[in-house]
Formats: structure tokens, sequence, C-alpha cells
């Protein structure tokens, strides 16, 4: 599967990107601060999960890369933050379809969550 991070914390996307580095089958292929990379590299590449900063949550650059996952329903979008309590943008969570996971998860919790996205993709189709 492979991954792409877009996460304003570099110590965490660089920690982030180990931990799912060392889980069979993941591949981080892209990892950024910002959402302007990650749309150039949209132009080119496809991901199959997108890990996105909530802080990004409500940048232009989002609202582009929410509707390019409406457009690929194959690539999953997992919002990270530090806390849940996000009750104010419920209606991007459940328009776009977007999954959850607190920044804090441990690896086995990632290594599931990502898998649990995929399987719900594929039984979309």
């Amino acid at each position: 599967m492979n991954i792409a991070i877009v996460e304003q914390s570099k110590p965490y996307r660089e920690s982030l990107k180990i931990l799912l580095n060392q889980i069979p089958d993941f591949r981080v292929v892209f990892d950024t601060d910002n959402n302007s990379d990650f749309l150039q590299f949209l132009k080119t590449d496809t991901i199959d999960i997108v890990f996105l900063d909530f802080e990004f949550i409500e940048t232009k650059g989002s609202k582009i890369i929410l509707d390019y996952s409406n457009s690929l329903p194959l690539t999953k979008i997992i919002v990270l933050s530090n806390s849940l309590e996000i009750c104010r943008y419920e209606n991007n969570i459940q328009n776009y379809r977007l999954d959850l996971m607190l920044k804090n998860s441990k690896k086995k919790d990632f290594e599931n969550h990502i898998r649990e996205s995929a399987n719900k993709t594929i039984s979309i189709q």
C-alpha cells in the first residue's frame, strides 16, 4: 500500500514514516509539511492512504485534497489529531468519508486502522 503523510511536525512525520515502513505491505512514498507540495505530487502519482494533519483541514489546499479523494474512491484519507473532539468539522468528516486517528496511536493501531480502511473502500466498489 502506498502511503503519503501531510503533517506539519517534522519529528512526528519522520517517526510515523519509520513506523509505517516497518509494517509489511506498507510503503511511505511521500511526506511533506504542506498541502501545496502534496498537490504537486498528486499530479503525477496516486496514493492508497493519505495521513492528513488535522491542522490542514480548513485550508484551501485540504479542500482540493478532499475533492481529489472523492474522485478516487480507492484513496482513503485518515485525519490525524491530538484529540477526537472535533465536532465542528463533523460535516467535512461525513461529506468526505474521512477516518480519524489519534496521533499517539500505537503501531498495531495504525496497521489495523489502515487495513480496515482499505477493506471498507474495497467493499464499496
